[in-house]
C-alpha cells in the first residue's frame, strides 16, 4: 500500500512537489516523505477530518493516503486549518498530482527536447527565466527537457553582463555576436553527432541579437520557439486561445536604383519611415511586411499559426527580392517585431541565394534607426 502511494506520487510531495527520496540538506539517500491520511485514521475528536464518513477498514488504503513532506503534513493536520484543507480539497490535490505524474511519465523518449535560453537586457531592463518556467512551458506542449547542454552554461546564452546594451554601442553588438557564435558552437557539434534531435528556444533579448540567433541555429534540427507571453503571468509559450493573424507585403516606394532595396517589418509596431537614416533615400525600393486587415500591435502574434503565417510572408518577400533585384548585395532591414518573429527572420534567410540583412534598430539618443550588425558576419 505504501509503495503504491509513493510510486503514484512520483516520490514528490503532493502539496509542494518537494522531492522526497533524498534529504535536500545533507544529500543523504534517505526517504523523507510521510504518508498522510485524508480522512483521519480514527474517529476520535483529535483525528484530523476523522469525523468524515469512511469505513475504518478503508482509512489506511492508498485511496485515502497522500505522500507529503513533514512541513505540509503538519499544515494539513493543524486543527485550525481543517476547514481549509478538507477532504474534498485534499482528494483533489491527490488526484491532480497523480494525474500529472502519470501524464509526464507516459511521455515517449522522442518527446524530449534540448533547451536553449537566450536572455539579455532590453533597453536596460533585466530579464530572467527559471528552470521551473521552462518545464511548465514544455509540459504544456507534451515535451520534457533534456539538459544536454547543461554543465558549462552553454545551454544559456546570457548577454545581461555585456556593457553598452542601453546605448546600443558597436562594442555591444560585436560582443553579443561573438557570444552567440561561441555558445552555439557546442550546440552545432552536438547536433552533428546526433546528441540533439529537437530544440526548444526561449528567446528574449534585443531584436538584432535574435535575428542573428535565428541565422546561427542549425537548420537540420526541428526548433520550437517559446516567446514570453504578455498576459502578465510571467509565462512562456503561446496563448491557449488566440486569434490567428495573416500578413501581406507591399512595395511602398519604387526606387530607381535596381541594386538598392530595404525591408520594413511592422508587426508589434509600425516602422517609422520618417526615422529612416539619410542613406535610405529615393534610390531604394522599399518593401513593407505588415498584418493583413489589422494594425501592428504588441502581442499581435500570440499563436504558432500566426507565426507560421508571418514566416510564409517573410519567405515571399525574400523570394521577391531575389527574383526582381538580382544585383542587391545587402538588405537594410528595419523591424518592429516580437522576439519569436526576430528569430524566425534569421532562421528563414537562405544565405546561398539571398543577400544578407543589415540590421538597424532604434538606439538611445538617436532620432533615426542606427546600423547594429549584419547576418553577413555569421559563421553558419
Amino acid at each position: 500500500m505504501a509503495r503504491r502511494v509513493w510510486v503514484a506520487a512520483g516520490g514528490r510531495c503532493m502539496f509542494c512537489n518537494r522531492y522526497l527520496l533524498d534529504d535536500e540538506t545533507t544529500g543523504q539517500n534517505v526517504m523523507i516523505g510521510q504518508l498522510a491520511h485524508i480522512v483521519g485514521w480514527s474517529t476520535a475528536d483529535g483525528s484530523p477530518r476523522g469525523s468524515e464518513h469512511l469505513d475504518a477498514a478503508l482509512r489506511n488504503e492508498a485511496d485515502n493516503l497522500m505522500l507529503l513532506c513533514y512541513d505540509q503534513h503538519k499544515v494539513i493536520d493543524e486543527k485550525s486549518l481543517w476547514a481549509v484543507y478538507d477532504t474534498d480539497t485534499l482528494r483533489a490535490m491527490k488526484r491532480q498530482h497523480e494525474s500529472r505524474v502519470r501524464e509526464l511519465t507516459a511521455m515517449d523518449p522522442g518527446r524530449s527536447t534540448t533547451v536553449l535560453r537566450v536572455v539579455g537586457n532590453i533597453h536596460d531592463q533585466a530579464v530572467d527565466l527559471t528552470d521551473a518556467r521552462v518545464r511548465e512551458a514544455l509540459f504544456t506542449h507534451k515535451r520534457f527537457p533534456d539538459w544536454a547542454l547543461l554543465g558549462s552554461d552553454e545551454y544559456e546564452v546570457d548577454l545581461r553582463t555585456l556593457p553598452g546594451e542601453r546605448e546600443g554601442t558597436s562594442t555591444y553588438w560585436a560582443s553579443a555576436h561573438a557570444h552567440l557564435e561561441e555558445r552555439l558552437g557546442r550546440l552545432r557539434t552536438m547536433v552533428a553527432k546526433g546528441r540533439i534531435t529537437h530544440l526548444s528556444v526561449f528567446p528574449l533579448a534585443r531584436i538584432p541579437v535574435l535575428i542573428l540567433l535565428g541565422k546561427l541555429l542549425d537548420d537540420t534540427v526541428p526548433v520550437d520557439l517559446y516567446p514570453k507571453r504578455r498576459d502578465g503571468d510571467e509565462g512562456w509559450g503561446w496563448a491557449s486561445a488566440a486569434a490567428d493573424v495573416s500578413f501581406e507585403f507591399t512595395r511602398v516606394q519604387a526606387g530607381f536604383d535596381p541594386t538598392k532595396v530595404a525591408l520594413l517589418v511592422s508587426v508589434s509596431g509600425s516602422v517609422d519611415r520618417g526615422r529612416l537614416p539619410d542613406e535610405i533615400d529615393e534610390r531604394y525600393a522599399l518593401y513593407e511586411l505588415r498584418p493583413f486587415d489589422t494594425l501592428p500591435a504588441p502581442g499581435l502574434i500570440a499563436s504558432a499559426d500566426s507565426l507560421d503565417a508571418f514566416c510564409r510572408t517573410w519567405r515571399e518577400v525574400l523570394a521577391t527580392v531575389e527574383a526582381r533585384h538580382h544585383s542587391v548585395q545587402n538588405l537594410p532591414t528595419f523591424s518592429a517585431v516580437p522576439a519569436a518573429v526576430a528569430v524566425s527572420m534569421g532562421r528563414h534567410l537562405m544565405s546561398a541565394a539571398q543577400p544578407p540583412l543589415d540590421i538597424y534598430d532604434r538606439v538611445t539618443g538617436s532620432d533615426t534607426y542606427q546600423f547594429t550588425t549584419s547576418t553577413a558576419k555569421t559563421g553558419h
